[in-house]
């Protein structure tokens, strides 16, 4: 009988280490947006990263607030709209070819920033 325990427990705590990994993972994960004067950084730690040319740019608004229930990391929501998410606060980026959502902590910021990088062009 105390094969059959090692054969069951073992594959369990594996499972559970897994589980708590990834979850660690998720919570850790973080949105950033780094803005120059040619280009926009987005950026979803650690699985995610893509630049934007600010010449690409059509607008960039806030966006309602995102949830759990929008999902967390990068996220395909659908007609050519794709999410950097972790919920709170967000912007709307709009470009030549796609809609992007971005968490970030400061989306009137973001907004004003961008813009002026756009009226700078």
């Amino acid at each position: 009988m105390p094969a059959l325990v090692s054969g069951i427990v073992l594959p369990g705590l594996l499972m559970v280490a897994g589980i708590a990994a990834l979850t660690c993972l998720i919570v850790r994960m973080t949105v950033s947006i780094a803005i120059d004067e040619k280009k926009i950084v987005l950026r979803c730690a650690p699985f995610y990263s893509t630049e934007v040319s600010i010449s690409d740019v059509l607008a960039i608004t806030t966006a309602p607030d995102t949830s759990l229930s929008d999902g967390y990391g990068y996220r395909i929501m659908g007609k050519n709209t794709r999410g950097l998410l972790v919920g709170g606060p967000a912007v709307a980026l709009e470009t030549n070819n796609r809609r992007w959502i971005i968490s970030t902590a400061h989306p009137q910021e973001v907004v004003s920033t961008i813009q002026d990088q756009i009226a700078a062009k």
